[in-house]
């Protein structure tokens, strides 16, 4: 006789056989198991995806819907449970996306470090974690913090910033300069110079 007092699922075949195969199985639909009130039932199986995309984690997923984590993992292995495990993939993803979010405050804001005095906390620190911030610069700007950059050769005159900055600065001299004379004059401001194109070094060319 069944426990009706066990929490674990039965994973017992569907008695109305086998889903229809031409389901699309990309869409998340509840294993079909025997109904049993404190089981895996379809409800119970969309709690646990929607609140594994919240938080992230099985053990806490599992908790908040009153299942054991092993019976989940049960779950998941049944040749039928396709679309439960595309679900499962598609949840952990999406709470990815929150650990990334999560990472992000902590490089810009830093965490809260107490500082402690003879046993008592008098204080705190924000320490911020350099590593963390790189990784997701490299990540998120590749082009240009990637880690392609470290296998390039760079070249550049030691005063090529100094004549960036000079040119940009006389740019936005003379862009200041004609909309004032413009709006003097009652006319519309003028539009932007237009970038000079680089056509490489000469050898280049010449190659």
């Amino acid at each position: 006789m069944t426990d009706s007092l066990n929490p674990t699922p039965d994973t017992t075949a569907d008695p109305a056989g086998p889903p229809d195969e031409t389901d699309d199985s990309s869409r998340f639909g509840p294993v079909p198991v025997r109904y049993r009130h404190d089981g895996w039932t379809p409800d119970r199986q969309l709690e646990f995806i929607e609140a594994l995309a919240e938080c992230g984690c099985v053990d806490e997923a599992c908790t908040a819907i009153g299942m054991r984590r092993a019976s989940a993992y049960a779950l998941r292995r049944r040749p039928d449970a396709q679309a439960f495990r595309l679900a499962w993939e598609a949840a952990a993803n999406v709470a990815v996306t929150r650990l990334s979010d999560a990472a992000m405050s902590r490089a810009i804001n830093g965490v809260p470090v107490p500082i402690f005095h003879h046993g008592e906390q008098v204080g705190e620190r924000r320490h911020f974690d350099e590593r963390l911030t790189m990784f997701l610069l490299r990540c998120r700007d590749p082009a240009r913090y990637g880690k392609w950059l470290d296998r390039m050769e760079t070249r550049q005159h030691q005063d090529g910033p100094v004549a960036i900055l000079s040119f940009r600065t006389g740019r936005m001299l003379r862009a200041a300069w004609r909309a004032f004379d413009a709006a003097l004059r009652g006319e519309p401001v003028p539009p932007p110079e237009p970038e000079p194109v680089d056509r490489g070094r000469p050898e280049d060319e010449a190659g």
